[in-house]
């Protein structure tokens, strides 16, 4: 006997439920889905290949997975219920509200639910297409303007002209509510982050990054280039603030999660950087020079390029990279790089200091924050004018700026308000927070003014500093080392 018709429709409903389930079950595991219900996982497993789906565990699934119920019921608009317009997530609650009540278990029973359900699924329906269609329309006439906006936008902040940005980031913005694209927020949100990122403004940074990363992320755009690219750019700006341990725990989490072994993208590549940059920072220089040298290897030329500051940074660190051959990457530097500017105020010859200066010709405009604070303080220290010890946004860049006024002071003979300076830069080490480190640069001239300023415990600190440094394998330390009679702490200073 040939079954009736339907119960071929019934079959198919349901089939096709449990398709939708699965796609669910592709993107979170059977164990999340029973652990976010509270059903069990073999209930959860059988859900999936057959069998009734209640209609209370597809209730506990659109609140726990903020699913759009009338993708879950029917199959009709986006999955998740954020990316669907008020009225059609209105009309897709009152479906939802409908089933359980009438107890229709799942699609499999919604035939039996009589002519008055039957139409407001027609009518959600019709609503539905209604809405993606004018979403459609609207997407296709607001992208070139944005596209257009999008690179002003992006010219302004190349030259520098913040003020500007005001008359076209309002506009943007607009367009990203007006389409509900999570891309073009992402973008408009990367881009106001260089802006902030070039003001100093850190905090508002991270903000946006946060927000250009959740719009991905609720979209379902974990592994693709824009929010690798992001989730760098977001490390980038941890760790210019001092947050080293933030950045590199983000970006091993984005890697662990997108499953990049073996790298096959840039971005996988470019997302070992933050911890490469931590073990320099934290006397793992040997994985550090490592890691970075297989980056930059696989990078194409320009960010190659820039990666091979850092690079360079470490193989100074390390004490196999002489100062001359950092002083001649500075004649090639078109803008600053607070590494390498850090290097020019370690040396105390004047012929460092004059090739920093030279480099920048006229560029202290087009430098992010913190370098054109460094530069600020190459000019004090030349022309011997005063650098005020100014608080920056970050603990760390507070310290940063103590340090460099002791510096300042120090070469210009100011020994009183160089010891104010150090002792403040002191103090504000003392109360950092674990999560804040500053540059070891910063650190070793603070170590250096223990010597030279202060008093018997604090140069006792500053030679246990350097010995401790000096067995890591701080091999540029030595010279300083061994001027006071400073020995490593251990046999032999070689690079872990």
């Amino acid at each position: 006997m040939e079954p009736m018709a339907g119960g071929d429709q019934k079959h198919n409903d349901a089939e096709a439920l449990r398709g939708r389930l699965r796609l669910l079950a592709e993107q979170h595991s059977q164990n999340e889905i029973a652990r976010r219900t509270g059903a069990g996982k073999a209930n959860v497993h059988r859900y999936l290949r057959a069998g009734r789906v209640p209609a209370d565990f597809l209730q506990r699934l659109i609140h726990a997975f903020g699913l759009n119920p009338a993708w879950l019921l029917v199959g009709r608009g986006e999955m998740l219920e954020a990316r669907v317009s008020e009225a059609a997530a209105a009309e897709s609650q009152q479906l939802l509200e409908l089933v359980v009540k009438l107890n229709a278990v799942g699609h499999e029973r919604l035939g039996a639910m009589g002519e008055a359900p039957a139409r407001m699924v027609r009518e959600l329906d019709d609503a539905l297409a209604r809405n993606q269609e004018l979403q459609k329309r609207i997407m296709e006439r607001a992208r070139p303007v944005f596209v257009k906006l999008l690179n002003e936008y992006r010219v302004l902040i190349g030259e520098h002209r913040h003020q500007e940005t005001a008359e076209v980031l309002p506009a943007l913005r607009q367009l990203v509510k007006l389409t509900q694209s999570p891309s073009m927020q992402a973008n408009v949100d990367m881009l106001e982050a260089v802006q902030c990122f070039f003001e100093g403004d850190y905090t508002r940074q991270r903000e946006l990054h946060r927000s250009a990363l959740a719009a991905l992320l609720n979209a379902g755009r974990l592994r693709d280039a824009q929010f690798m690219r992001l989730t760098y750019n977001t490390c980038v700006g941890l760790a210019s603030a001092g947050r080293l341990s933030e950045s590199a725990r983000l970006a091993d989490a984005v890697l662990q999660l997108a499953d990049s072994e073996p790298p096959r993208w840039v971005e996988d590549w470019l997302l070992r950087v933050p911890r490469a940059i931590l073990d320099m920072q934290t006397g793992r220089l040997g994985p550090a020079l490592n890691e970075l040298s297989r980056v930059v290897a696989v990078c194409d030329r320009e960010l190659a390029d820039n990666l091979r500051d850092a690079l360079l940074f470490a193989g100074f660190l390390a004490g196999m990279t002489p100062l001359e051959e950092v002083a001649r990457r500075w004649t090639r530097m078109a803008v600053g790089s607070p590494p390498l500017l850090l290097l020019g105020l370690w040396s105390r010859e004047d012929n460092a200091l004059q090739r920093v200066r030279r480099t920048r010709v006229n560029m202290l405009g087009h430098l992010d924050a913190r370098s054109r604070r460094l530069l600020e303080a190459t000019d004090a220290i030349l022309e011997g004018a005063p650098f005020p010890e100014t608080a920056g946004s970050e603990p760390a860049l507070t310290i940063e700026l103590r340090v460099i006024a002791c510096e300042a002071q120090v070469r210009a003979a100011k020994t009183r308000a160089a010891r104010k300076s150090f002792e403040s830069a002191g103090q504000a080490l003392e109360t950092l927070e674990p999560e804040f480190l500053p540059d070891f640069m910063v650190r070793a001239m603070h170590a250096r003014h223990a010597l030279e300023l202060g008093d018997e415990a604090a140069r006792e600190r500053g030679a246990a500093f350097l010995r401790d440094s000096l067995t890591l394998g701080y091999g540029f330390l030595r010279p300083l080392a061994e001027a006071h009679g400073i020995q490593p702490a251990g046999a032999g200073a070689a690079t872990r």
